[in-house]
């Protein structure tokens, strides 16, 4: 038997209950600093807006719907993963209605830049829910440089990563501890957060799937944390449709699978690959759910006295 063979499977168990651990940690934080701003909400949040959903039937031209025509829409979907408003606001408009819309109202230089923002805290772009649009070519390019290298985001990532994942169980352990082993765990993590982002802004276009985050347009705390956690599988195609985020999470496999190549000491390089890549995407969960409280985190923080 190799030696230390029998202490990994006890290693990635340990390693994965701190990930657990601060990942239920940091989806719990902004609970009791937000409550107070969604308080407002508490008497709307369970009632669909009836009203802005017909005026935005009717912007589409089609006629007005009836009660029962509501509820039998809503009824069907409720307390579905992935809900019924959000795939209602989603829709964009097709054929004749799309290039009658453009050629009218075209949009405003403002609204392309808007589009093309990433918060410098979590590195992401952000989608409007009820007027989505989707991405073009020369703004795929700008979000990847943006999300990629000009910003905040990718560089705390890393940070986070080789801490929780690298650093506190001292892998790989041919590197050391202190500040110089820390250091190489850095540059590795800052490698394979490149590569991320390099592995899923071409899949992501060929897929037509889109890189930003789309917040919902529901108000109750409970399900925009869970939208926040479930849209770091999902994300919207060209049409504005949700549809599984292949290309995020192919880019989370495919760049630890080319970074354990230069680690040393992995020995098998799939069971790794599948192991901490999965933990990447749960440290993700956070980053979503400050992104979706994004809102009233900056009115919080920010707020004059």
């Amino acid at each position: 038997m190799i030696p230390g063979h029998a202490a990994i499977p006890e290693k990635l168990v340990c390693r994965s209950w701190l990930v657990s651990i601060f990942a239920a940690l940091a989806l719990a934080v902004p609970a009791p600093s937000l409550a107070w701003t969604l308080t407002e909400d508490v008497a709307t949040c369970s009632k669909p807006n009836m009203n802005a959903v017909a005026e935005r039937v009717l912007e589409a031209g089609e006629a007005r719907p009836t009660a029962s025509d509501m509820a039998g829409s809503f009824g069907p979907y409720q307390g579905s993963a992935i809900d019924i408003s959000d795939r209602f606001d989603a829709q964009a408009p097709t054929g004749d209605q799309t290039s009658s819309t453009s050629s009218v109202t075209p949009q405003p230089s403002e609204d392309q830049k808007q589009r093309t923002n990433v918060n410098p805290l979590t590195g992401l772009a952000v989608a409007s829910q009820g007027n989505y649009t989707p991405l073009t070519l020369d703004e795929r390019w700008k979000l990847y440089i943006k999300m990629t290298y000009a910003s905040a985001g990718p560089y705390l990532s890393p940070v986070v990563n080789s801490l929780l994942l690298d650093q506190a169980n001292g892998t790989p352990r041919q590197w050391g501890g202190g500040f110089p082993g820390f250091g190489r765990r850095l540059a590795s993590r800052a490698g394979n957060a490149v590569l991320q982002g390099s592995f899923q802004a071409p899949l992501a276009a060929i897929l037509h799937e889109d890189v930003r985050y789309i917040p919902t347009s529901q108000r109750s705390f409970q399900r925009r944390a869970l939208h926040a956690i479930i849209y770091s599988f999902f994300t919207y195609d060209d049409k504005g449709r949700p549809t599984p985020n292949i290309a995020n999470l192919t880019a989370f496999y495919a760049s630890t699978a080319v970074t354990s190549a230069w680690l040393p000491g992995i020995g098998n390089a799939a069971k790794y690959t599948l192991s901490n890549a999965s933990e990447q995407i749960a440290l993700s969960f956070p980053l979503n759910v400050v992104q979706e409280f994004w809102p009233e985190i900056r009115h919080s923080l920010f707020r004059r006295h």
